[in-house]
């Protein structure tokens, strides 16, 4: 069967790009195919399964930062070169842990049979953005994609929200950690204070929205909910990393929206998140993140209203929300409305070519177009508008990276064919001729990843 548009679509709308063979086999049930990959055994992975869970990562982490500070505190008071010296080589394996990461999670997403459960990882992840700009976080952030974000995408938004909250990275990015309540009783004897960050961005960026109705008045009392969420650094807890510490915990009703939430402890943060989770401002502020992910940086309101409907009415059933989006006439209408990201300009670089990278050539191509995974600038994670993305310099850099890659595949790969299996439903006239006409294997390769066809989704 011929590859069609909505082949073209589904790899890269809904994927991250073709490989040799995808286009045919989706054009026979384009919709079909991403459906069946919406199955939890997608979630685990054997490469991943082999790096530290949740539990082991939070005490790895605090061993590190134990060893950081003594290491800081011997260099200042005796300056000691040794203790200098072990302070950098602890900086430099956590970067090197971070980089095996980073490629590891690459290779996953480039080398997967199931492009879209992949896409949704991604784009969750970005949603409750933690970043290692923060180095203290650098040695967790992967963990919180792998633990909070990978086994929650296909069930409710509620579970997902939950689980990103309870997260140590989350915790300790948004200075949770930090929080005490002033009238607990580890308030009152370290004369603490609440930090208001998390319990902001929950409410701005993660559910209700800005201009949702929400107070200042508000983001204080859920701040006060969330005092005693934390890092289970003893090993106290379930083993998930997170930890309940009554001792640290503002008593006292609180009231949120309106709604007067009893003393509950741990409880009334799982209370107020529940009612996010189910707003109707959340589902709106949801369906508009999706709808300019999977169908137009900007979206019809008609688009967003279908898609918030869907979510309000299965309570946050992620799995109705995406067979909405995949049902939706408007997501097949238009190949190409969508630029692709640095994430996903690499990994269909990767997916086409078959290109084999080593880890410091992973970090090095996502530094050089500015998306290097888990240092978003801020908790609103990275844009997903093309304006933000395109400019003159952006694209040489990506035409610099398409030399590249070209010239490490040129001689096992007929840049004609390559172009059928990857863009060759949309492929303009000029693109067709621009490649076939190419001075060299290596040109024709290198005009076919900088076109245009092959750069938008």
């Amino acid at each position: 069967m011929a590859a069609t548009p909505e082949s073209f679509i589904a790899a890269n709308r809904f994927g991250f790009g073709a490989r040799e063979g995808d286009l045919e086999h989706i054009s026979t049930d384009y919709i079909g195919w991403l459906v069946a990959q919406l199955n939890p055994r997608y979630a685990r992975n054997a490469e991943m399964d082999k790096l530290p869970r949740a539990q082991e990562t939070v005490e790895n982490y605090r061993d590190l930062m134990q060893k950081k500070k003594a290491d800081k505190k011997a260099f200042k008071e005796n300056n000691d070169p040794d203790a200098k010296m072990a302070a950098k080589e602890l900086m430099r394996g956590m970067r090197d842990g971070y980089i095996r990461e980073v490629a590891i999670r690459t290779r996953v997403a480039a080398l997967s049979d199931a492009p879209f459960f992949e896409r949704l990882v991604h784009f969750w992840s970005n949603h409750f953005t933690v970043s290692a700009i923060k180095q203290q976080d650098m040695p967790l952030v992967a963990a919180f994609e792998r633990d909070a974000i990978r086994p929650n995408i296909l069930g409710s938004f509620e579970s997902l929200l939950v689980a990103s909250t309870r997260h140590p990275a989350m915790q300790i990015y948004l200075d949770n950690v930090r929080s005490v309540g002033p009238d607990s009783p580890g308030g009152r004897m370290k004369d603490k204070g609440l930090n208001e960050n998390l319990a902001r961005e929950i409410m701005e960026l993660h559910t209700l929205g800005v201009g949702s109705g929400y107070t200042q008045a508000d983001v204080t009392e859920f701040a006060k909910m969330l005092t005693g969420w934390t890092v289970d650094a003893q090993g106290r807890g379930d083993g998930s990393g997170f930890f309940f510490a009554r001792m640290i915990h503002e008593p006292g009703d609180k009231v949120l929206l309106g709604q007067t939430y009893r003393e509950n402890g741990e409880g009334e943060v799982l209370s107020a998140l529940h009612a996010f989770a189910t707003h109707p401002a959340t589902a709106k502020f949801i369906a508009t993140k999706l709808a300019r992910h999977f169908v137009a940086d900007e979206p019809s309101p008609m688009v967003v209203s279908k898609i918030a409907s869907a979510f309000m009415r299965s309570n946050g059933n992620l799995m109705v929300v995406y067979k909405t989006i995949l049902s939706m006439e408007e997501v097949w209408l238009d190949p190409l409305p969508k630029m692709k990201t640095p994430n996903d300009y690499i990994l269909s670089l990767i997916r086409a070519g078959d290109v084999d990278a080593g880890d410091v050539q992973l970090i090095g191509a996502y530094k050089t177009l500015g998306q290097v995974p888990f240092t978003a600038g801020s908790p609103a994670g990275w844009s997903d508008k093309a304006k933000d993305w395109i400019g003159a310099e952006a694209l040489l850099q990506r035409i610099d990276l398409a030399k590249l890659i070209a010239r490490g595949i040129y001689t096992k790969t007929d840049p004609n064919v390559l172009l059928a299996q990857t863009i060759g439903p949309v492929a303009s006239a000029e693109t067709k001729f621009a490649v076939a006409h190419a001075g060299s294997a290596a040109d024709a390769l290198t005009l076919l990843f900088a076109s245009p066809e092959f750069q938008r989704r």
